[in-house]
């Protein structure tokens, strides 16, 4: 059989054998049995009826005690209620009687009140009074000092004239001395003046002469010079504007040629007849196209199938020709492979070197990206679904990245896998074959586990969330070329994320893997298989002369808190190592799209700062030209400067010949008397605003001061009841409290009872069922007969049964539905070549559909699938989940768990059997032994299906 992690498919010889040596097959008569109607003619077993009979005892006794706990829950609310009702009477009651108190008592205090006020008015108006005394006596003394230097000054300027009067007569005499001098100083005057005009009209006429001159000589040059020097610098200037021819380069774009997916799939009757089989929540049977909420993808479904053999209508727009053609983007569609025009290098008989894995790990890492980006673009629904409970709805996610690091977790996977013989249908799982240290999970928490650690230490306070998950698909060639392995792992991968986007509520485990936005790094492994696994049946190989590949696709990443912020901070962060892929993929961006530098001429056309350039020289001799005339201007100003100083000489030495002197006179000290008097008045009217901003202060406080001890005052004689009412109204909030407390108890011991009583009928109830199922387990419908055949299988895990939900009285509808016994009916077996499918008989499940509504936090889950034959898959943490299979389920499983603090690594994988034979579609049916019939009655049971199609695991 396959186990639901695993999907190990055993081989169809060996179960055949274990039939044919382990007994007679036994088969009776009974009603034909169809596999869509099957619950119509199940037996019903005397377990059955002892199940329903306890069922309904349980249900019976857990509504009386859930109605005898409402009850008691009822009176206790109702006691709460009246005992609060109470207490908040009796405390209004007090706060009224504090308040009574209060105010008589400010009544009886009322003289007294009116004594402390008057007493704090009279202190104030005092002490208001002795500031302003002190105010006006400053200001008083201002005034003195300011009258004693008007008084001084007036005294000193009486003095002064006194003192001028007493000199009158030595005034006089200096005044005839004076006259005297000036008489002299007049003649002397009469002749210094006629030679001091004598010496400047000479100065005069001698600078006129020289500049006259001057002007004379330099004129004629000047204007010669600058007349040649325009004329050179014309001439220049039209050579530099004439256009002239210069050598170039030219930047050229060339877009290389790039495959476009094909969305019109058209392909052989053969295998549209099989359908859809994808692994999809919900579905146990071949997915209609009219499910899919958008039809190509569908269409993407058939790129499992090996090289694409099976597309009739190839579009040569859609087959590339080198590595360097194929799409880096991912749009849903596949590729055509031509191997007539493959000009990729080979692979040889050994397999993929060291460089052509990582060719294929940067195109694999650039789809994984498109699809990320194309759904949360283009079909958001499908990603909001996805990470509606991880904080990232409509959030874009940051691209994975394939480093040194991831391609060691990769690298270590492939070697642990290839250690153990763990083939492409099976993921890298302790149930696979392997121990614990070598899974998938062991190697990357091995490689995380610093990070982690140093995340949950910055975040403290906050949870940190692990994401890890892998799928699994293979990889082959019927050409060993580099472009025929890309083009199948394309497609290959088209079928594995596209072909599983059903609907928004149906969507497959490697899908939601890939969208999970939480997850940052891809490592991607390349497992060669060996021929043993080639040989497999299911192992999906069609062509074996080349090396095929399991290809491993293990996702990590961290989700801090659900917070999309805090998750993508940590995600741009320069802690995942550096990238081994970005050469490959910058080698094929640049053959699809570069600008080459092509060699040419052009006429060019000067610009005025090219002529500006060209004529430099022309203009630097123009200008200089100019500056020697500027020279000569400067030569004449020079002369003029030269006779305004002798002509301002020659009035220096005129007035200096009539000099005089004066006298000080008795004005000016008078005014600097007065100055001094206007300055004290300033400083101290400067001086009066501060006392008076002193004294205004000073009053302030004072009546603040009095306030304060007013109120002191009054609160003495009437203290205020403010405390005991805050106190009296907490008192009232415990009571409360204590009785939601008590109620709260009450609450929790009635359901602890309620679970208890529940869980001993589950015992009883799980007792049953195990018997049911040891009896069901060798009994397969065959046409018109029941089998009973030996038992190949021992059923796993005995103990390990899921317990039912009960429901709670308030539900009565659910409490008849969920968890009954019902039979449904066992998948039909699907054959190889033209036979036709043989429906098996019924077997006896439980549904439990309250636990299906309560275990699954994500509606992209994997689907919830049931039969007898429960094995149990251990997951991350250790524990165990019961685990149950169909037969019909197609060999695909994703591994995607609850998510906790450390969330449990979730798989998906996809597997691929051999195309189908001609020589097996022509088997006669009717040639079969009832020995073969019943060894492919027992595969069904076991959950055995045979196809061409490859399978995504």
């Amino acid at each position: 059989m396959r186990n639901s992690n695993t999907n190990n498919w055993r081989s169809t010889a060996l179960v055949a054998g274990a039939i044919l040596t382990a007994g007679v097959v036994t088969t009776t008569s009974t009603t034909d049995v169809h596999a869509d109607n099957s619950q119509n003619n199940a037996q019903v077993s005397n377990d059955q009826v002892t199940y329903d009979q306890v069922r309904a005892t349980a249900d019976q006794q857990l509504a009386q005690l859930q109605s005898a706990n409402d009850s008691k829950e009822a009176q206790q609310a109702t006691a709460n209620e009246q005992s609060n009702a109470a207490d908040l009477a009796q405390t209004n009651a007090q706060i009224d009687q504090l308040k009574a108190s209060h105010a008589a008592l400010e009544q009886e205090q009322a003289g007294a009140i009116a004594q402390a006020q008057a007493s704090t008015a009279a202190s104030i108006e005092a002490q208001t009074s002795a500031a302003n005394a002190e105010y006006q006596q400053q200001i008083n003394t201002q005034q003195q000092n300011e009258a004693t230097q008007r008084a001084a000054n007036d005294q000193q300027y009486a003095q002064a004239v006194n003192q001028a009067a007493e000199n009158q007569q030595a005034v006089a005499d200096i005044n005839a001395q004076y006259q005297k001098a000036l008489s002299d100083a007049a003649n002397t005057q009469t002749s210094q003046a006629q030679a001091a005009a004598n010496n400047y009209n000479s100065a005069v006429a001698k600078e006129n002469d020289t500049y006259q001159g001057k002007l004379s000589a330099q004129q004629a040059t000047n204007a010669e010079n600058i007349k040649n020097a325009e004329a050179s610098l014309a001439s220049a200037t039209a050579n530099a504007n004439k256009p002239y021819e210069v050598a170039t380069t030219n930047d050229v774009a060339v877009t290389g040629r790039v495959a476009k997916p094909q969305t019109d799939v058209k392909v052989p009757a053969y295998v549209t007849k099989y359908g859809i089989h994808l692994e999809v929540r919900g579905y146990n049977g071949a997915i209609p196209v009219s499910d899919y909420t958008y039809p190509e993808f569908a269409n993407t479904y058939y790129g499992e199938y090996p090289d694409s053999a099976v597309i009739t209508n190839k579009a040569a727009e859609s087959t590339p020709h080198d590595i360097s053609e194929m799409p880096l983007d991912f749009q849903p569609g596949l590729l055509s492979y031509d191997a007539k025009n493959d000009h990729s290098e080979k692979v040889s008989a050994d397999g993929l070197t060291a460089d052509q894995v990582q060719v294929l790990r940067a195109l694999a890492l650039s789809w994984e990206n498109g699809f990320r980006n194309n759904v949360f673009q283009n079909y958001r629904e499908f990603y909001n679904v996805v990470n509606k409970n991880d904080g990232f709805v409509n959030v874009a996610p940051v691209d994975l990245v394939s480093t040194d690091f991831t391609d060691n977790i990769a690298n270590q996977v492939v070697a642990n896998r290839t250690k153990y013989n763990i083939d492409n249908n099976s993921h890298t799982v302790i149930s696979s074959g392997m121990p614990a240290e070598a899974t998938y999970t062991s190697v990357i928490n091995d490689a995380t586990k610093n990070l982690k650690k140093n995340l949950t230490s910055e975040f403290n306070g906050k949870t940190v969330y692990t994401d890890v998950n892998e799928n699994l698909t293979t990889m082959q060639a019927g050409t060993p070329t580099l472009l025929n392995y890309a083009i199948n792992l394309y497609n290959s991968m088209q079928g594995m994320y596209y072909g599983e986007l059903v609907n928004p509520t149906h969507i497959g485990g490697h899908a939601v893997n890939l969208l999970c936005a939480g997850v940052r790094t891809v490592g991607i492994g390349f497992q060669k298989l060996t021929d043993e696994m080639t040989a497999k049946n299911g192992s999906g190989v069609s062509d074996r002369k080349n090396p095929s590949y399991a290809v491993t696709f293990d996702h990590v990443g961290f989700n801090i808190d659900y917070d999309a912020n805090l998750t993508k901070e940590v995600q741009n962060r320069n802690v995942w190592g550096t990238s081994t892929v970005d050469a490959q993929l910058n080698t094929i961006k640049t053959a699809q799209y570069h600008v080459n530098k092509v060699p040419g001429t052009k006429t060019v056309t000067p610009t005025a700062t090219d002529v500006q350039k060209a004529t430099a020289s022309e203009q630097q001799k123009l200008a200089d030209v100019k500056a020697q005339a500027q020279q000569y201007n400067d030569a004449k100003a020079q002369v003029k400067a030269n006779y305004d100083v002798a002509v301002t000489k020659a009035a220096s030495v005129r007035d200096a010949a009539l000099k005089a002197t004066g006298v000080v006179n008795l004005q000016a000290y008078k005014a600097q008397l007065d100055s001094a008097y206007q300055n004290l008045v300033k400083a101290d009217q400067v001086a009066a605003q501060k006392l008076a901003a002193d004294r205004d202060a000073k009053i302030a406080n004072i009546k603040k001061v009095e306030n304060v001890k007013l109120d002191a005052k009054i609160n003495e004689l009437v203290p205020s009841v403010d405390p005991q009412i805050k106190q009296l109204q907490d008192q009232h909030q415990a009571v409360i409290a204590h009785g939601d407390a008590v109620l709260a108890e009450l609450k929790a011991e009635n359901k602890a009872a309620y679970n208890k009583l529940a869980e001993q009928f589950n015992v009883q109830l799980a007792a049953i069922q195990r018997r049911e199922n040891a009896k069901r387990a060798n009994e397969v419908r065959l046409a018109n007969n029941t089998v009973v055949l030996p038992s190949a299988v021992k059923v796993a895990n005995d103990g390990n049964i899921d317990t039912v939900a009960f429901p709670t009285a308030s539900n009565p509808l659910q409490a008849e539905t969920t968890g009954r016994v019902q039979t449904v009916s066992a998948p039909s077996i699907v054959k190889t070549a033209t036979q036709t499918p043989i429906a098996v008989a019924p077997v006896v499940t439980t549904v439990n559909h309250a636990a299906e509504n309560t275990v699954k936090s994500n509606e992209s889950s994997a689907p919830v699938v049931t039969q007898t034959t429960a094995v149990a898959a251990t997951t991350n943490n250790g524990t165990q989940t019961s685990v149950a299979s169909t037969a019909d389920n197609k060999a695909t499983k994703a591994d995607n768990s609850e998510k906790s603090v450390v969330k449990a690594g979730t798989v998906a994988k996809k597997q691929t059997p051999a195309k189908k034979s001609e020589s097996s579609q022509k088997v006669d049916q009717s040639s079969m032994s009832i020995v073969a019939l019943a060894a492919t009655a027992l595969l069904g049971t076991l959950g055995i299906t045979y196809s061409s199609k490859k399978r995504h695991n």
